[in-house]
């Protein structure tokens, strides 16, 4: 009998901890032969740097969200693994922030993908501190949880545990299916990995993400390059003041600058509202100096401004 490739497939909205939710399964499975696919809502990847080693093969899809390209370079890249000389036992697929989940785990479902690869499990990952926020505004999010049979509310460890229980309750609310459970830092017990969802909870719940309110992305994802040194202050306060000020337009600011005085790139990430600057994994290779921004009607000429007062000599003309 033919065996079958494991998927779990991640998913959640920009800034969730979906990487750091892959690294911890890596890490679970580090025994296995892994395969990742790592996709990214834009043309630069940011995430393929951040993710283990615990892996033989990572593809990265950098052109939009895969569910946007089902028949593109997601497809290629699953016969790709069919024909290799001795196949992975585990597929972990984390697709963009911005993903249909549904739409994407409706390509499992086809006779000719099912014959090979077993969708064991949909995982949905929740910022609990910026859930109620964004869950109102922000389409893309509602379908995730739609579509997902383990939904895990993480970054617990940042909200009141009273507000955690008013999430479930609202998760319960747009899909009762879902088992629902809460964590910190992305962990997951191994067992809950172990269980498969059950074929018509998968099935109802691709029906109603496809139901799900459908609207225009009208998100971006812009990439500039930053070939210029900041000062690790002005940067942060900087930044920090635009995605105070524009909460509810610019989602995601990831990528790798150089600092002055410094010697090694650093990641520069948002998540809601808060700003990091951390240093690059040890031994990683220098990645390219590039910033990208996700948001809803965002420009480019906006984003130019804002590098330039980060800078202390402005560099990027307008």
């Amino acid at each position: 009998m033919q065996k079958k490739i494991t998927v779990y497939l991640l998913t959640g909205f920009l800034g969730a901890g979906k990487t750091t939710l892959l690294n911890n399964l890596l890490e679970n499975k580090k025994d296995k032969l892994n395969y990742v696919i790592e996709n990214e809502f834009g043309k630069v990847s940011v995430d393929g740097n951040l993710v283990s080693k615990n892996y033989q093969e990572l593809f990265e899809l950098n052109n939009g969200c895969i569910c946007c390209s089902l028949d593109g370079e997601l497809v290629t890249v699953l016969a790709q693994l069919i024909q290799a000389d001795k196949l992975p036992d585990n597929l972990f697929i984390e697709a963009s922030g911005v993903a249909d989940a549904g739409q994407l785990a409706s390509i499992f479902k086809r006779d000719d993908v099912m014959q090979y690869f077993d969708l064991k499990q949909v995982i949905c990952l929740i910022d609990a501190e910026n859930f109620e926020d964004r869950i109102e505004e922000v389409p893309e999010m509602y379908r995730q949880i739609v579509a997902s049979d383990l939904i895990l509310i993480n970054k617990c460890d940042l909200v009141q545990a009273s507000y955690i229980g008013s999430i479930q309750t609202s998760i319960s609310s747009i899909n009762p299916l879902a088992k629902i459970i809460t964590t910190e830092f992305g962990k997951l017990d191994s067992p809950l990995l172990m269980q498969n969802a059950p074929i018509e909870n998968l099935s109802d719940q691709i029906e109603l993400s496809k139901q799900a309110k459908k609207e225009g992305h009208r998100m971006k994802s812009i990439a500039i390059e930053v070939p210029y040194e900041f000062d690790r202050t002005q940067l942060y306060v900087t930044f920090s003041m635009s995605i105070f000020l524009h909460y509810h337009q610019i989602y995601r600011i990831k990528g790798f600058v150089r600092l002055l005085g410094e010697e090694n790139p650093v990641l520069v990430q948002s998540t809601g509202n808060k700003l990091t600057i951390t240093p690059l994994p040890e031994g990683e290779k220098i990645p390219e100096l590039v910033m990208v921004f996700i948001g809803r009607d965002i420009e480019r000429q906006g984003l130019e401004r804002l590098i330039n007062k980060a800078l202390i000599n402005e560099t990027i003309s307008s």
